[in-house]
Protein backbone atom coordinates (compact mmCIF):
# COMPACT_ATOMS: atom_id res chain seq x y z
CA UNK A 1 0.00 0.00 0.00
CA UNK A 2 1.64 3.23 -1.17
CA UNK A 3 1.63 5.77 1.64
CA UNK A 4 -0.11 9.10 1.04
CA UNK A 5 -0.21 10.81 4.41
CA UNK A 6 -0.49 14.38 3.21
CA UNK A 7 -2.43 16.09 0.41
CA UNK A 8 -0.62 16.84 -2.84
CA UNK A 9 -0.36 20.37 -4.13
CA UNK A 10 -2.84 19.53 -6.87
CA UNK A 11 -5.46 18.19 -4.50
CA UNK A 12 -8.16 20.41 -3.05
CA UNK A 13 -8.23 20.32 0.77
CA UNK A 14 -11.43 18.92 2.22
CA UNK A 15 -13.38 20.68 4.94
CA UNK A 16 -13.38 18.35 7.92
CA UNK A 17 -15.85 18.20 10.81
CA UNK A 18 -14.28 16.73 13.96
CA UNK A 19 -15.95 15.51 17.14
CA UNK A 20 -13.68 15.02 20.15
CA UNK A 21 -11.02 17.20 18.57
CA UNK A 22 -9.82 18.65 21.88
CA UNK A 23 -9.09 15.31 23.56
CA UNK A 24 -5.79 13.44 23.75
CA UNK A 25 -6.23 11.68 20.41
CA UNK A 26 -8.16 14.52 18.79
CA UNK A 27 -5.53 17.20 19.41
CA UNK A 28 -2.90 15.07 17.73
CA UNK A 29 -5.08 14.26 14.74
CA UNK A 30 -5.95 17.94 14.33
CA UNK A 31 -2.24 18.73 14.36
CA UNK A 32 -1.48 16.47 11.38
CA UNK A 33 -4.50 17.48 9.26
CA UNK A 34 -4.27 21.23 9.87
CA UNK A 35 -3.62 21.83 6.16
CA UNK A 36 -7.35 21.22 5.74
CA UNK A 37 -10.02 23.66 6.89
CA UNK A 38 -11.37 22.25 10.16
CA UNK A 39 -14.62 22.62 12.06
CA UNK A 40 -14.50 21.31 15.65
CA UNK A 41 -17.62 20.39 17.58
CA UNK A 42 -17.34 21.49 21.22
CA UNK A 43 -19.78 21.54 24.11
CA UNK A 44 -18.31 24.88 25.21
CA UNK A 45 -16.38 26.64 22.45
CA UNK A 46 -13.70 29.12 23.55
CA UNK A 47 -14.59 32.81 23.38
CA UNK A 48 -13.36 34.91 20.51
CA UNK A 49 -12.63 34.10 16.88
CA UNK A 50 -11.02 30.81 15.90
CA UNK A 51 -7.38 30.80 14.91
CA UNK A 52 -5.33 28.98 12.31
CA UNK A 53 -8.23 28.11 10.04
CA UNK A 54 -10.01 26.15 12.77
CA UNK A 55 -13.70 26.90 13.28
CA UNK A 56 -15.50 26.04 16.54
CA UNK A 57 -19.19 25.16 16.73
CA UNK A 58 -21.24 24.32 19.80
CA UNK A 59 -22.95 20.97 20.16
CA UNK A 60 -23.11 17.66 21.98
CA UNK A 61 -23.19 14.27 20.27
CA UNK A 62 -25.79 13.07 22.79
CA UNK A 63 -28.15 15.89 21.78
CA UNK A 64 -29.17 15.40 18.12
CA UNK A 65 -30.89 18.80 17.91
CA UNK A 66 -27.58 20.50 18.76
CA UNK A 67 -26.02 18.96 15.64
CA UNK A 68 -28.56 20.38 13.18
CA UNK A 69 -26.76 22.12 10.33
CA UNK A 70 -23.35 21.96 12.01
CA UNK A 71 -21.84 19.78 9.26
CA UNK A 72 -23.18 21.79 6.34
CA UNK A 73 -20.42 22.54 3.84
CA UNK A 74 -18.13 19.82 5.18
CA UNK A 75 -16.78 16.90 3.16
CA UNK A 76 -15.44 14.56 5.84
CA UNK A 77 -16.42 13.71 9.41
CA UNK A 78 -13.89 12.41 11.92
CA UNK A 79 -15.81 11.06 14.91
CA UNK A 80 -13.68 10.55 18.03
CA UNK A 81 -15.97 11.09 21.02
CA UNK A 82 -15.92 8.28 23.56
CA UNK A 83 -15.59 7.54 27.28
CA UNK A 84 -13.88 4.79 29.27
CA UNK A 85 -15.83 5.36 32.51
CA UNK A 86 -19.56 5.84 33.01
CA UNK A 87 -20.77 8.78 35.09
CA UNK A 88 -24.45 9.59 35.54
CA UNK A 89 -26.15 9.83 32.16
CA UNK A 90 -22.80 9.62 30.39
CA UNK A 91 -23.08 5.87 29.86
CA UNK A 92 -21.29 3.82 27.22
CA UNK A 93 -24.59 3.32 25.43
CA UNK A 94 -25.58 6.99 25.49
CA UNK A 95 -22.23 8.49 24.53
CA UNK A 96 -20.69 5.83 22.30
CA UNK A 97 -23.62 4.08 20.59
CA UNK A 98 -26.32 6.76 20.57
CA UNK A 99 -23.82 9.55 20.14
CA UNK A 100 -22.44 7.85 17.03
CA UNK A 101 -25.94 7.23 15.68
CA UNK A 102 -26.71 10.94 16.12
CA UNK A 103 -23.53 12.00 14.32
CA UNK A 104 -24.15 9.50 11.51
CA UNK A 105 -27.72 10.74 11.03
CA UNK A 106 -26.59 14.35 10.69
CA UNK A 107 -23.71 13.33 8.39
CA UNK A 108 -26.21 11.62 6.08
CA UNK A 109 -28.45 14.68 6.05
CA UNK A 110 -25.48 16.95 5.30
CA UNK A 111 -24.27 14.75 2.44
CA UNK A 112 -20.90 13.95 4.00
CA UNK A 113 -18.66 12.08 1.58
CA UNK A 114 -16.46 10.14 4.02
CA UNK A 115 -17.05 9.18 7.66
CA UNK A 116 -13.91 8.30 9.65
CA UNK A 117 -14.68 6.60 12.94
CA UNK A 118 -12.63 5.82 16.04
CA UNK A 119 -13.56 2.44 17.48
CA UNK A 120 -11.42 0.18 19.69
CA UNK A 121 -9.57 -3.09 19.35
CA UNK A 122 -11.76 -5.84 20.78
CA UNK A 123 -15.10 -4.23 19.92
CA UNK A 124 -17.66 -7.03 20.07
CA UNK A 125 -21.31 -7.67 20.81
CA UNK A 126 -20.96 -9.16 24.29
CA UNK A 127 -23.21 -7.83 27.09
CA UNK A 128 -20.56 -8.68 29.69
CA UNK A 129 -18.48 -5.80 28.34
CA UNK A 130 -20.47 -2.59 28.07
CA UNK A 131 -17.65 -0.58 26.52
CA UNK A 132 -16.87 -3.11 23.80
CA UNK A 133 -20.54 -3.66 23.04
CA UNK A 134 -21.18 0.06 22.65
CA UNK A 135 -18.16 0.34 20.34
CA UNK A 136 -19.43 -2.61 18.27
CA UNK A 137 -22.92 -1.11 17.95
CA UNK A 138 -21.41 2.23 16.95
CA UNK A 139 -19.44 0.48 14.22
CA UNK A 140 -22.62 -1.12 12.92
CA UNK A 141 -24.32 2.29 12.74
CA UNK A 142 -21.44 3.57 10.63
CA UNK A 143 -21.37 0.53 8.35
CA UNK A 144 -25.15 0.56 7.86
CA UNK A 145 -25.27 4.29 7.12
CA UNK A 146 -24.67 4.06 3.38
CA UNK A 147 -21.81 6.56 3.78
CA UNK A 148 -18.28 5.77 2.65
CA UNK A 149 -16.46 5.02 5.90
CA UNK A 150 -13.13 4.14 7.46
CA UNK A 151 -13.10 2.56 10.92
CA UNK A 152 -9.99 2.42 13.09
CA UNK A 153 -9.63 -0.05 15.97
CA UNK A 154 -6.51 0.93 17.95
CA UNK A 155 -5.04 -0.93 20.89
CA UNK A 156 -4.12 1.24 23.90
CA UNK A 157 -2.61 4.52 22.71
CA UNK A 158 0.46 6.01 24.36
CA UNK A 159 2.08 9.42 24.19
CA UNK A 160 2.32 12.66 26.19
CA UNK A 161 -1.05 13.25 27.85
CA UNK A 162 -2.32 9.68 27.60
CA UNK A 163 -4.51 8.19 30.30
CA UNK A 164 -3.04 4.68 30.48
CA UNK A 165 0.75 4.45 30.33
CA UNK A 166 1.08 7.73 32.25
CA UNK A 167 -1.22 6.35 34.95
CA UNK A 168 0.78 3.13 35.22
CA UNK A 169 3.96 5.21 35.43
CA UNK A 170 2.50 7.10 38.38
CA UNK A 171 1.85 3.81 40.16
CA UNK A 172 5.34 2.50 39.43
CA UNK A 173 6.91 5.76 40.58
CA UNK A 174 4.99 6.29 43.81
CA UNK A 175 3.99 2.88 45.19
CA UNK A 176 6.44 0.97 47.41
CA UNK A 177 5.70 -2.16 45.35
CA UNK A 178 4.38 -2.56 41.80
CA UNK A 179 0.87 -4.04 41.89
CA UNK A 180 0.14 -6.48 39.05
CA UNK A 181 -3.63 -6.84 38.75
CA UNK A 182 -4.70 -10.35 37.78
CA UNK A 183 -2.25 -12.77 36.18
CA UNK A 184 -0.32 -10.04 34.42
CA UNK A 185 -0.39 -12.10 31.22
CA UNK A 186 -3.10 -10.21 29.30
CA UNK A 187 -1.57 -9.03 26.01
CA UNK A 188 -1.60 -5.43 24.80
CA UNK A 189 -0.10 -3.90 21.66
CA UNK A 190 0.42 -0.23 22.59
CA UNK A 191 0.41 2.10 19.60
CA UNK A 192 2.07 5.51 19.66
CA UNK A 193 -0.17 8.57 19.24
CA UNK A 194 1.76 9.97 16.26
CA UNK A 195 1.31 6.66 14.44
CA UNK A 196 -2.44 6.73 15.13
CA UNK A 197 -2.71 10.35 13.99
CA UNK A 198 -0.88 9.56 10.76
CA UNK A 199 -3.22 6.62 10.10
CA UNK A 200 -6.15 9.04 10.33
CA UNK A 201 -4.31 11.45 8.03
CA UNK A 202 -3.95 8.62 5.54
CA UNK A 203 -7.72 8.08 5.53
CA UNK A 204 -8.31 11.82 5.07
CA UNK A 205 -5.89 12.18 2.19
CA UNK A 206 -6.40 8.81 0.49
CA UNK A 207 -10.18 8.30 0.71
CA UNK A 208 -10.57 6.03 -2.31
CA UNK A 209 -7.96 3.57 -1.02
CA UNK A 210 -9.27 3.52 2.57
CA UNK A 211 -13.03 3.71 1.96
CA UNK A 212 -15.24 1.04 3.51
CA UNK A 213 -12.34 -0.51 5.41
CA UNK A 214 -11.90 -1.43 9.06
CA UNK A 215 -8.30 -1.23 10.24
CA UNK A 216 -6.81 -2.63 13.44
CA UNK A 217 -3.98 -0.46 14.74
CA UNK A 218 -1.30 -2.04 16.89
CA UNK A 219 2.19 -0.97 17.81
CA UNK A 220 5.52 -2.64 17.13
CA UNK A 221 4.78 -5.81 19.11
CA UNK A 222 2.56 -7.25 21.83
CA UNK A 223 3.47 -6.99 25.52
CA UNK A 224 1.92 -8.72 28.48
CA UNK A 225 0.56 -6.40 31.15
CA UNK A 226 3.49 -7.37 33.36
CA UNK A 227 5.98 -6.66 30.55
CA UNK A 228 4.49 -3.19 30.12
CA UNK A 229 5.04 -2.52 33.82
CA UNK A 230 8.64 -3.76 33.51
CA UNK A 231 9.21 -1.48 30.50
CA UNK A 232 7.84 1.50 32.42
CA UNK A 233 9.91 0.68 35.50
CA UNK A 234 13.06 0.43 33.39
CA UNK A 235 12.37 3.82 31.76
CA UNK A 236 11.90 5.38 35.21
CA UNK A 237 14.95 3.65 36.66
CA UNK A 238 12.82 1.97 39.32
CA UNK A 239 13.57 -1.48 40.71
CA UNK A 240 10.78 -2.59 43.00
CA UNK A 241 9.18 -5.91 43.90
CA UNK A 242 5.95 -6.81 42.11
CA UNK A 243 2.89 -8.09 43.94
CA UNK A 244 0.01 -9.91 42.26
CA UNK A 245 -3.40 -8.47 43.18
CA UNK A 246 -6.46 -10.65 42.43
CA UNK A 247 -8.98 -8.98 40.13
CA UNK A 248 -11.78 -9.77 42.60
CA UNK A 249 -10.01 -7.87 45.38
CA UNK A 250 -9.34 -4.88 43.12
CA UNK A 251 -13.01 -4.81 42.07
CA UNK A 252 -13.98 -4.40 45.74
CA UNK A 253 -11.45 -1.59 46.17
CA UNK A 254 -12.71 0.20 43.03
CA UNK A 255 -16.36 -0.15 44.06
CA UNK A 256 -15.89 1.02 47.65
CA UNK A 257 -13.69 3.95 46.64
CA UNK A 258 -16.12 5.45 44.10
CA UNK A 259 -17.42 8.15 46.53
CA UNK A 260 -13.86 9.40 47.08
CA UNK A 261 -12.22 12.20 45.05
CA UNK A 262 -10.66 10.88 41.85
CA UNK A 263 -7.14 11.48 43.14
CA UNK A 264 -7.78 9.01 45.98
CA UNK A 265 -9.31 6.26 43.84
CA UNK A 266 -7.36 3.38 42.24
CA UNK A 267 -6.01 4.26 38.77
CA UNK A 268 -8.36 1.80 37.05
CA UNK A 269 -12.09 1.62 36.35
CA UNK A 270 -14.38 -1.33 36.92
CA UNK A 271 -14.79 -1.70 33.13
CA UNK A 272 -11.03 -1.77 32.63
CA UNK A 273 -10.78 -4.49 35.26
CA UNK A 274 -13.29 -6.60 33.36
CA UNK A 275 -11.39 -6.07 30.13
CA UNK A 276 -8.17 -7.36 31.73
CA UNK A 277 -9.62 -10.81 30.98
CA UNK A 278 -9.29 -10.05 27.25
CA UNK A 279 -6.17 -9.73 25.13
CA UNK A 280 -5.86 -6.36 23.40
CA UNK A 281 -3.43 -7.21 20.62
CA UNK A 282 -3.78 -8.06 16.94
CA UNK A 283 -2.05 -10.28 14.41
CA UNK A 284 -3.52 -8.11 11.64
CA UNK A 285 -2.26 -4.62 12.46
CA UNK A 286 -2.51 -2.20 9.53
CA UNK A 287 -0.41 0.53 11.16
CA UNK A 288 2.80 0.02 9.19
CA UNK A 289 1.03 -0.32 5.84
CA UNK A 290 -1.01 2.83 6.45
CA UNK A 291 1.77 5.13 7.66
CA UNK A 292 4.63 3.75 5.58
CA UNK A 293 7.05 3.13 8.46
CA UNK A 294 7.60 0.81 11.40
CA UNK A 295 5.40 1.70 14.39
CA UNK A 296 7.15 3.11 17.44
CA UNK A 297 7.81 0.47 20.11
CA UNK A 298 6.76 1.20 23.68
CA UNK A 299 10.32 1.29 25.00
CA UNK A 300 11.29 3.73 22.23
CA UNK A 301 8.54 6.24 22.88
CA UNK A 302 7.89 6.71 26.60
CA UNK A 303 10.62 9.14 27.66
CA UNK A 304 7.76 11.56 28.41
CA UNK A 305 6.81 9.57 31.54
CA UNK A 306 9.94 10.78 33.30
CA UNK A 307 8.37 14.21 33.69
CA UNK A 308 4.69 13.23 33.84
Amino acid sequence: MQSSLYPTEASSPSRIFVTGGTGFVGQNIVRVIKDHPLRLLMRTPPPGPAEGGIEHVQGDVTDPASLDGKMDGCDIVIHLVGIIEETGNATFDNVIRRGTENVVAEAKRAGIGHFIHMSALGAQNDPRYGYHTAKYMAEQAVKDSGLAYTIFRPSVIFGPGDGFITTLAGVVRSFPVIPVVGTGQTKFQPVQIDDVADAFARAVNDPSETANQTYELGGARPYTYEEMLDTIAQELGKSKPKVKVPVGLMKIVVRTSRPLPKALRPPVTSEQLKMLALDNSTADSATEALIGRKPVALEEGIAYIRSS
